[in-house]
């Protein structure tokens, strides 16, 4: 079989087979949906190809721009914060819907993270969706669809993405290189997220960070000072990580008070670049927090479906509840919830998992 764009999307054949389907459809609407790392973003921008080009040729010059983010006429919304908000959505997402294409027969707009929009955007949006520009594609990845995007769905075509099992993970990064033993250990932190998995298998120290997320579940006991002992740990670990990006920021305001002194301060944009600062450092934390509560969820799950019979019911109950808390948690952490409060009350509600 011949080269085509979709060959970078490991795993979801099913999901494939149905964006061939999809290949000339007239829709103007698509919903991803499938968990974090399983490949529904590059099978956007595959898809995203196919739409502009109308074949699978990797090759191509639009391919190759698309599948580098390059395109002119394709779009990446990528969220600013913890939460895609209501001004983002307008200015990124709606105003964008409405331009002409620059290249190609139409325009796509690709949005990451997409359940991750604030209820307040909703309706904006979907107004945008009832009344769409022909000329223009929407491509909406959502790791899941919560309850207040269920208006936003049913005006989309839907394509499931399936999470990738641990063996494909740890096929796939022994093809690209990795120690046998780090491919075992990275997949079993990740829960699927292959794109988890490549940068885990080079950052010991990230590694490192998911272990005390993948402890939790057996150091919780109901007691308030683990829960805070927890919290803590994780916290200042993420800290640790934000040290980069800190630096990063140091040096762009140096550079910027070079040019204030040679050029004057106004027009300079630094209230823009120290608001861009603390977005990029928000939504760095709660990445990592999310990583951290999938793995925690996983434990739980994993938990509940190898009970016995042996299993104490309230267990099993309790891992259940764990399951649906964890789930809250990282819905709370798109609201802009302290961070701090809400490892803590959720550490402290865990139940320990019994061998």
């Amino acid at each position: 079989m011949s080269a085509s764009v979709y060959d970078v999307v490991i795993g979801q054949e099913r999901a494939v087979s149905t964006l061939r389907a999809l290949a000339e459809s007239p829709a103007h609407a698509y919903l991803f949906v499938g968990p974090a790392g399983c490949g529904k973003d590059l099978a956007a921008r595959a898809f995203a190809s196919v739409k502009l080009q109308h074949d699978e040729d990797p090759e191509s010059r639009v391919a190759r721009l698309v599948m580098r983010g390059e395109h002119v006429d394709v779009h990446e919304v990528v969220r600013e914060g913890a939460s895609i908000s209501i001004e983002q959505a307008r200015e990124d997402i709606i105003a964008v819907a409405g331009l002409s294409a620059v290249e190609s027969p139409r325009r796509v707009t690709i949005v990451h993270e997409f359940h991750l929009l604030a209820p307040a955007a909703t309706a904006s949006l979907l107004k945008t969706l009832e009344e769409p520009d022909a000329q223009n594609v929407i491509i909406l990845l959502a790791d899941e669809m919560p309850a207040h995007l269920v208006t936003i769905e049913s005006r989309c075509v839907r394509v499931d993405f399936s999470a990738l099992p641990d063996r494909l993970v740890i096929d796939t990064l022994l093809s690209e290189g990795v120690m046998p033993a780090v491919a075992e250990s990275v997949a079993g932190m990740v829960a699927g997220d292959l794109a988890r998995a490549r940068i885990l298998a080079d950052d010991h120290q990230l590694a490192d960070r998911m272990r005390l997320f993948a402890e939790v579940p057996n150091r919780v006991d109901g007691n308030g000072a683990t829960a805070l002992e927890l919290t803590a740990e994780i916290l200042a670990a993420i800290q640790d990580a934000l040290a980069p990006y800190k630096l990063a920021h140091e040096r762009e305001l140096e550079a910027l008070d070079e040019r204030e002194r040679t050029l004057g301060v106004r027009g300079s944009g630094r209230a823009k670049i120290t608001t861009r600062h603390k977005r990029e450092l928000r939504r760095a934390e709660t990445d990592e927090i999310r990583s951290g509560l999938r793995i925690i969820s996983r434990l739980y799950s994993d938990a509940l479906r190898d009970a016995t019979d042996k299993t104490a019911h309230h267990q099993m109950d309790g891992y259940i509840q764990a399951v649906a808390r964890i789930r809250d948690a990282n819905i709370a952490l798109g609201l802009n919830a302290n961070e701090t409060l809400l490892l803590q009350n959720l550490f402290l509600s865990l139940p320990a998992i019994h061998d």
